[in-house]
């Protein structure tokens, strides 16, 4: 219920935030749309006012085909008529038309300027002379828009190319003038009429307008926001929070082997997402399903794994001192699988009282195949020795039984000897296996280069050849498989013969179980970090003979 509550709220801040951002925009918008409508309506209202202030010359300026205005008859007799006053009257409705302030009529007289109508009192003008001076100090525009040029035929273009204009006070009241020349029947400018208008009052409808326009965009945005909302909260909002439920319910989901149904069909984007869910979800559970199986099936092959290494390790000798009735010598051996099984073997046995029979060997492969296999070997390689038969006889004969049955191919290299125990002296063969090292009682460990075979179950059919290896009192054997040799560092690098004759010859006066500590302390220096790629195993045998000679 509290991780509910969490959610809604996060959505909720997530879609107040998307509120405000809409507000901030839409404000921002509608300043920029006042302040363009402000300068467009300011402009079209000098335009109108430029208008009416056109439309007053046409009414005030002499017709070229009959006088009828009284412009042109006043300006010569000085005296007002019915022609004129229609003009005055024509201005009046101009006046009101275009909201003006009002409208004027200046003519030069004399030295001066004067006006002969003016809406502003609503009276006509008795003499060129009335109200010289009022509007003196409009005499530089009124001037500037005599001498305009202008055609013949009034060209309001042209007029509203001179747009001359003041801004001043009349009676308290703010207002923009513009003036514009009035021409005779012959083209002449001979008045100039002004119309004005209050800023205040231009001022006042546009910031109505603007107050207008504002308010309307409130409303559209107040309604954007409202259609927002609930959009958001309907297409977002809501199918987030299911999504979100669902997604805390996973594990419940898979426990029970269900797909969560989100429920969510919103025909976009989100849509696509909670269905993706539900494949993920799908997909998990059956992932799930086969994890656990390959996990059981992987307990139960770690077990048979601990069984077989367990077997392979109770087929090895691995009590040491192996024969401590016996005083005329000492062996020692270790094997280290790279894997839980491996394929390397030694063993060691009396054949009778007097001889001994020791085996060094190495299967092709690893893993529980090898296991099999050298297990199988090593039955028949302890079973023909002890048969009395000599090394060479025993691995004929082990080849021969292998290459009877041996559908993988698998083959093994073998270093099988008898010591007479008696005589110091080795019988042995080597069927494809490492050379072994030898340290005569006055000397130091060194390679023997021995006779050198075909591996066991190679072919079938394989003659071997036997060698004697004569040993003196407190000679030493060390027999070893190529993972020694072949230990690899992180750099590729192998450990090589050299430095196992190195290291035997560290502890070549010691005992040899010590020998073999030696070995394997030089091998794990070298090797450092680097992963165990093959089988360690080594066997070492000390010659004492008869300690009552």
């Amino acid at each position: 219920m509290e991780k509910t509550k969490i959610t809604k709220s996060l959505a909720f801040k997530t879609m107040l935030r998307l509120i405000v951002v809409v507000i901030v925009v839409s404000l921002i918008a509608a300043a920029v749309i006042g302040v363009i409508s402000y300068a467009n309506l300011v402009n079209e209202v000098r335009n109108y006012t430029y208008e009416a202030a056109l439309k007053g010359t046409a009414v005030t300026s002499s017709d070229k085909e009959a006088d009828d205005n009284g412009i042109e008859k006043y300006l010569s007799t000085g005296k007002p008529d019915e022609g004129y006053e229609n003009v005055f009257l024509n201005l009046l409705l101009i006046n009101d038309d275009y909201g003006l302030q009002s409208c004027d009529v200046f003519v030069p007289y004399e030295d001066h300027i004067t006006y002969i109508a003016s809406t502003e009192d609503k009276t006509l003008g008795e003499s060129l002379n009335k109200n010289a001076e009022y509007f003196g100090n409009e005499k530089e525009y009124v001037t500037r828009a005599l001498k305009a040029e202008t055609d013949t035929e009034l060209n309001p273009e042209k007029s509203k190319r001179e747009n001359i204009y003041t801004e001043n006070e009349k009676n308290g009241v703010k207002t923009v003038t513009y003036y514009t020349p009035v021409l005779d029947s012959k083209g002449n400018a001979v008045a100039v009429f002004a119309a004005s208008y209050s800023t205040d009052k231009v001022l006042g409808t546009i910031f109505g307008y603007i107050g207008g326009l504002i308010g309307v965009a409130l409303g559209v945005m107040l309604l954007s926001v409202i259609i927002f909302y609930f959009s958001i909260r309907r297409h977002i909002i809501k199918p987030v929070v299911k999504l979100t439920k669902a997604v805390r319910t996973v594990n419940e989901s898979v426990k029970n082997k269900e797909v969560v149904n989100t429920g969510i069909r919103t025909g976009d984007e989100i849509e696509e997402l909670a269905v993706s869910f539900e494949d993920m979800n799908r997909d998990l559970i059956g992932y799930i399903d086969e994890n656990t199986r390959i996990t059981a099936e992987k307990q139960r092959l770690d077990t048979e794994l601990r069984l077989a290494t367990n077997i392979q390790a109770g087929m090895l000798p691995d009590k040491f001192p192996a024969f401590p009735e016996r005083n005329d010598f000492d062996i020692y051996a270790s094997m280290t699988p790279a894997k839980e099984v491996g394929g390397d073997f030694y063993d060691f046995f009396m054949i009778d009282e007097n001889r001994l029979g020791i085996v060094m060997a190495d299967v092709s492969g690893k893993g529980v195949p090898a296991a099999l296999f050298m297990m199988h070997s090593k039955i028949l390689l302890k079973s023909y020795t002890m048969m009395k038969q000599t090394p060479k006889a025993a691995l004929e004969e082990v080849n021969r039984q292998i290459c009877e049955n041996n559908p993988e191919e698998m083959f093994v290299t073998v270093w099988l000897g008898v010591l007479d125990l008696r005589t110091g002296m080795f019988t042995a063969a080597n069927a494809g296996h490492e050379k072994p090292a030898v340290k005569q009682a006055d000397g130091h460990f060194e390679l023997l280069k021995d006779k050198h075979g075909i591996m066991v179950g190679y072919m079938d059919g394989i003659r071997f050849k036997e060698y004697e290896l004569q040993l003196t009192k407190g000679a030493k054997l060390f027999l070893y498989t190529d993972g020694v040799a072949e230990a690899t560092d992180s750099n590729e690098k192998l450990f090589g013969t050299d430095r196992m004759i190195e290291a035997l010859r560290t502890a070549e006066d010691k005992s040899p179980k010590e020998i073999l500590a030696a070995v394997d302390a030089a091998v794990d220096k070298f090797v450092g970090e680097a992963p165990q790629f093959d089988d360690l195993t080594m066997l070492c045998i000390e010659y004492k003979g008869d300690p009552e000679e």
